[in-house]
């Protein structure tokens, strides 16, 4: 399974949105400095590149900890459906497991009957099993190349530019670009031109808030 099945799309996305926020956070101490010493460039730049990989390696690892708490709390609620004397309690948990969803649309009276449908037809089904050693695997692998990637995209330029002023210019448009393409991606089912204002906006977003970082002493 791809790692977009385990977390979903939005948040696979998101992985490649951070690592580029981190990165450029850590790049743009170098605006303004285009004779920084060079032990002083590369001592930032691996701090960026490094940042990116923890965080990538720890997203990764709070993402399996979450399904795996998910699980089991699926296993529960088919637990508790099977029992009549328990169904009430399933009921609480389906519910609050599904009020924060499309569902919430719909009124309540007409929501519990279908959550009590819901627990009737959870009591056939048998109980999860656990996640298995792959799916932690693609999980912390995908979010770690995800991160580690975009990081590397960012600092890149400053290995490959002598001039650390344009390889700052390159970095920073190939941030934006990355944050657009992001954007863009996201979009689906809708015309080109929407497509097109997910991307600004998610290139938007993401600079807003690599600039509060920054504003902060992030």
């Amino acid at each position: 399974m791809a790692l977009a099945d385990y977390i979903g799309r939005f948040w696979t996305g998101a992985e490649v949105m951070y690592g580029v926020i981190i990165a450029m956070t850590f790049t743009s101490m170098l605006r303004g400095s285009p004779a920084v010493f060079g032990q002083v460039l590369f001592t930032i730049i691996f701090a960026a590149l490094f940042c990116c990989i923890a965080w990538g390696i720890a997203d990764g690892l709070f993402y399996f900890w979450e399904r795996g708490y998910l699980i089991r709390q699926q296993n529960r609620i088919i637990q508790l459906a099977k029992s009549p004397q328990r169904e009430e309690s399933a009921l609480i948990l389906i519910e609050e497991q599904l009020e924060d969803t499309i569902l919430r649309t719909i009124p309540r009276e007409n929501r519990l009957r279908l959550y009590r449908e819901l627990v009737q037809y959870v009591a056939t089904i048998d109980e999860r099993e656990k996640m298995p050693a792959r799916a932690a695997v693609t999980i912390i692998a995908g979010t770690f190349c995800l991160s580690a990637g975009a990081g590397v995209i960012i600092v890149s330029p400053f290995f490959l530019v002598p001039d650390v002023d344009l390889a700052l210019k390159i970095s920073n448009s190939a941030g934006i670009l990355l944050l657009f393409g992001i954007g863009y991606l996201r979009a689906r089912d809708v015309p080109f031109s929407s497509k097109v204002l997910f991307g600004l906006g998610s290139a938007f977003i993401g600079i807003f808030i690599a600039g509060i970082t920054i504003v902060l002493g992030g």
